[in-house]
């Protein structure tokens, strides 16, 4: 069986465990085994929620004295409480007497904690002090999510590019920059992509366990067989949801299902958002990746006029792309498929004019060969020189015409 964690809005590591036991994990075994444990003075909360009308599990721990909220998107606090260091939490979690492969996950999750703070404070793991992560509902999360890997039979694990918000997050040192310091250094090497949203979508905590367990791609061919949706604290303008989906993987290999000229194409129906939005959301849906996007006006139901928002973008970037969509528009979902493009060879290269340089994409058609100097380019001569625009681009065409012809 095989995982695939869809981190559209973040992940901290009570969402993990929330979609791990809405998948089917059994609640009061997990809970069996966690109080295996030797800390004290937890109880384990479940509550179905709803996430703008998507049904989800909130499940958190709840410990007297201990900023129980801190692991939490948006809501990272320290209040004070008992430091551990690497050492104490590796004996909390071998005093469990945990399977081998339970105990090393867990194990790796926190090491990788520690590694990330080391490298943040320029000292060593083994003196690095734990403050929010080596709080009890830490220990818990990060054990309990091993715990439900295990039990629910995951052998591999797969996660989706993770999302980042901006703004500010108050922790143990002080207001810090979202992400979180320590939460970056656990994310080298991992894809990621901005939200234009002030909030700390992934936690360290989160990080840690999604870093340790999951290779991120694609998600690879799978039979789904249970899906879990797993809520955070806080309000954001979408649902604030870690989607988990398992089942077999498929004994095929990945087809692209467009081949080498493959694209997806995304599509979505808004009726209800502020048009001087628009340029905004498409600013955002080119930095994520997409190729193209473009709009249509429609007529909706009751007779309001609507606007169907398109994209094209590789399938690398889809999920990307699909985040920005959710996360900048007022829609409540995204229609997506596979398609394929029928397209000419081209090639962009540096011209000199008279104006100035500008870059030049040549493209071999059917009909023969053809030139465009890049508006973007023409615009920056007008906007320097005060010349219209209009009267840049017939120069600029007709140098490059000539050019075309001499190369």
């Amino acid at each position: 069986m095989i995982a695939y964690f869809d981190c559209f809005a973040g992940a901290s590591g009570n969402m993990i465990l929330g979609a791990l036991v809405d998948a089917g994990l059994s609640l009061d075994a997990l809970e069996r085994e966690l109080r295996k444990l030797p800390v004290h003075g937890w109880t384990l909360r479940a509550q179905p929620v709803h996430q703008h009308g998507l049904a989800a599990l909130y499940l958190d721990f709840e410990v007297p004295g201990e900023d129980h909220h801190a692991h939490e998107p948006g809501e990272h606090r320290h209040e004070g409480t008992a430091h551990r260091r690497l050492r104490d939490v590796l004996e909390v979690l071998h005093a469990a007497h945990y399977p081998e492969a339970v105990e090393r996950t867990a194990a790796s999750a926190f090491a990788r904690l520690a590694e990330a703070e080391a490298r943040m404070h320029r000292t060593t793991t083994e003196e690095v002090l734990f403050h929010e992560v080596g709080q009890i509902d830490a220990i818990l999360d990060v054990a309990g999510a091993a715990l439900g890997l295990h039990m629910l039979g995951i052998e591999r694990a797969y996660c989706s590019p993770l999302p980042c918000g901006r703004g500010t997050v108050h922790c143990a040192h002080g207001d810090m920059p979202s992400p979180a310091p320590a939460t970056l250094e656990l994310l080298r090497g991992v894809p990621t992509y901005a939200l234009d949203i002030e909030a700390e979508l992934v936690t360290p905590t989160g990080a840690a366990i999604l870093t340790s367990v999951a290779d991120f791609s694609l998600r690879p061919p799978m039979t789904i067989e249970r899906i879990g949706y797993g809520s955070g604290r806080s309000e954001f303008p979408f649902p604030n949801v870690l989607r988990v989906l398992i089942g077999p993987q498929s004994a095929e290999p990945a087809r692209d299902a467009s081949g080498p000229n493959g694209v997806v194409q995304m599509e979505t129906n808004i009726d209800d958002m502020n048009p001087q939005l628009y340029e905004h959301v498409m600013e955002r849906l080119f930095a994520a990746g997409a190729l193209d996007v473009w709009t249509q006006s429609v007529q909706m139901k009751k007779g309001r006029p609507g606007v169907v928002l398109s994209t094209l973008s590789e399938s690398e970037r889809a999920d990307a792309v699909a985040a920005v969509l959710l996360a900048e528009t007022t829609t409540l979902g995204v229609r997506r498929w596979p398609a394929q493009r029928v397209t000419l060879p081209r090639q962009t290269h540096p011209v000199e004019t008279s104006l100035g340089s500008v870059h030049v994409k040549v493209v071999e058609s059917p009909s023969g060969v053809r030139a465009r100097a890049e508006y973007e380019d023409c615009k920056a001569i007008s906007q320097r020189t005060g010349r219209p625009l209009a009267e840049v681009m017939r120069q600029v065409d007709a140098e490059v015409s000539v050019w075309l012809k001499t190369r």
